[in-house]
């Protein structure tokens, strides 16, 4: 063992049972400035420590006695050692120790022999000046930082790792804490709010991928008492103990963030109102692409901008043709999201092997021929609106997938076990009893509560014909611009206000643009009664009376052109003018007419 000693680069001495040196080796000699030739064969172990004849860690060790150690030791790290069995350790400062000003670190152990009985003690000594100096180093350079950050008004925090590792009181304050130490260990995460959780995710990816985060954001930050505080940050990527870290400067920006939220509702509210006041006054004939200005549909337009005005989800109940986009696509336009897309979506038309991937999209490699991350329905809308037509045929396992996305706009991308957010708002449409569907098991009751926030009831055509001029008037402008045809003979709109256009406005377009095209209109025999439900006869008890619309307005032009001759002395310019149609397009129809 004295060998061994003596080749270790660690100082250390053996005493005996009779506490005098046995052994002080060569890096005890360079350590305290003592040779060994003096030492050996003394008690005087204490003399390169002390100024008088007092017991060092050895003679402690030896003789068992604690109480005097942690009494000698006292405020000097004195304890047993958690590594070594029986040995204790201390620390200690000695003005001049061989020659120098040192820390020391001590440990003593007792020595046994082969049956276990105590035959002196061995003492190790490490200088630990450096390490303590660089140690009182960063706590002093803490401290500064600490007098520092605790003196200006914005919060600090400093993030490692995921985890905070240094705030100052300023922070503490801000997030409702009582003291700076209690944001310690926790993650960025765990003070921000929920709907901004993804913004700090974000960051954080950022910065594990080594790139800046340099920058301000604003987010909402979630205080210690559960309410939420608005925070501006100032990051910046730094590094400490040579691993990279995020300083942060926060300040509270609430009062500020409402103000300028109030700012934007209030103005947000006025340009709804003025678009309200605008089509209230301006448009009574209808509300964007729109038309009608009976009773039934102004109570639709003021519903629409109440709809538009809210983010509630809507649903749009009427028959087949009444126009139940259209209804959509306004509530988008006149809403806060329409700078988000408008996505529409026939949930009846999609098979139901595919209906979950086309809701939510799927992961590269999820199937056969997925060559590529797909984004899905509600990843389009996000920021918009999901246009959910015939909503009655979505299957129930699709409406129990689709309840938890439209809860928290959560979900799973097929192939993914990630879950994403999607801030969409839910407009459905449809033509069936939805109530009767709940009853008949085909629809889920909390599925159905959901949607059924604001509905909308379209009238039929057939509860709206005041409006059948307007749409006539509105379809031959728009589909048939080149033959400038204004209206119909009064017996044809005589036939349609009698007619009870089960295919609703898209049936009517459709008879307009047939002609338009073949110059001829097909009514069931408008003297056939009908029932008191409003519902026609059976048809096989009815004829077809094909009426020859293109002679039929022909010969009423002619009739009329020649009129405005005739009291305008042939004048072509003035007969021109009082029929409202260009000089060219007069002539054209003189030669057509062969009045020239």
């Amino acid at each position: 063992m004295i060998d061994l000693l003596e080749c270790t680069p660690i100082a250390q001495f053996v005493i005996g049972l009779d506490h005098k040196v046995t052994h002080w080796n060569r890096a005890c000699e360079l350590l305290t400035g003592r040779f060994a030739v003096e030492m050996i064969g003394t008690d005087r172990q204490w003399e390169p420590f002390y100024p008088s004849k007092r017991p060092v860690l050895a003679d402690l060790i030896l003789d068992q006695d604690f109480r005097h150690f942690k009494q000698f030791y006292q405020g000097k790290r004195a304890s047993k050692s958690e590594i070594i069995p029986q040995a204790w350790e201390a620390t200690d400062y000695f003005q001049n120790l061989g020659g120098k000003p040192r820390h020391v670190f001590f440990l003593a152990a007792p020595l046994y022999d082969k049956n276990r009985r105590i035959t002196g003690a061995i003492e190790t000594l490490q200088d630990i000046t450096r390490r303590v100096q660089a140690e009182n180093e960063l706590r002093s350079s803490e401290e500064r930082y600490r007098v520092l950050t605790e003196n200006i008004a914005d919060g600090v925090i400093l993030i490692q790792d995921g985890k905070i590792i240094f705030s100052n009181q300023a922070i503490a304050g801000i997030m409702g804490y009582p003291n700076a130490d209690d944001l310690l260990g926790k993650r960025l995460d765990d003070i921000v709010s929920p709907d901004f959780k993804q913004i700090i995710h974000n960051m954080k990816e950022k910065f594990d991928r080594g790139r800046s985060i340099e920058g301000v954001i604003q987010f909402q930050g979630r205080k210690a008492d559960g309410h939420d505080v608005w925070i501006e940050a100032h990051n910046s990527s730094i590094m400490w103990d040579e691993r990279p870290a995020i300083l942060t400067a926060m300040r509270d920006i609430t009062e500020a963030k409402l103000k300028e939220l109030a700012i934007l509702d209030e103005a947000e509210h006025l340009r709804r109102e003025n678009q309200r006041l605008r089509y209230s006054i301006k448009d009574q004939h209808g509300l964007g692409r729109i038309i009608g200005k009976s009773k039934a549909m102004q109570d639709i337009y003021e519903l629409i901008i109440r709809a538009a005005e809210t983010d509630n989800n809507v649903i749009i109940y009427g028959e087949s043709g009444t126009g139940k986009e259209l209804v959509a696509r306004e509530i988008h336009k006149l809403s806060s999201r329409n700078r988000g897309e408008f996505v529409p979506v026939n949930s009846g038309a999609i098979p139901e092997s595919l209906i979950e991937r086309e809701f939510f999209g799927h992961k590269k490699g999820a199937f056969t021929g997925a060559i590529a991350d797909t984004q899905g329905y509600l990843d389009m809308s996000d920021g918009g609106i999901l246009f959910m037509d015939e909503i009655g045929d979505l299957s129930l396992n699709m409406q129990v997938k689709l309840l938890r996305a439209i809860e928290d706009g959560g979900y799973t991308p097929v192939g993914s076990n990630k879950i994403r957010r999607s801030d969409f708002r839910i407009v459905a449409a449809t033509n069936k009893d939805l109530k009767d569907m709940i009853q008949k098991g085909r629809m889920r009751r909390d599925f159905f509560y959901r949607l059924h926030v604001i509905p909308v009831h379209l009238p039929a055509l057939r509860d709206r014909k005041e409006d059948i001029p307007l749409l006539v008037e509105h379809f031959l402008q728009s589909l048939g611009a080149e033959q400038e045809i204004s209206t119909l003979p009064d017996k044809v709109m005589e036939a349609s206000a009698n007619y009870d256009w089960p295919g609703n406005v898209r049936e009517l377009q459709n008879m307009i643009r047939r002609y338009l095209t073949v110059g001829r209109l097909d009514f069931i025999d408008l003297d056939s009664p009908t029932s008191p439900e409003g519902k026609r006869e059976d048809a096989s008890d009815l004829t077809i009376k094909r009426i020859d619309l293109f002679s039929t307005v022909e010969d009423h032009e002619k009739s009329l052109i020649i009129k405005a001759l005739n009291e305008n002395q042939w004048h072509k310019d003035r007969t021109a003018s009082a029929l409202g149609i260009s000089r060219r397009t007069l002539f054209r129809k003189l030669k057509n007419y062969k009045l020239t």
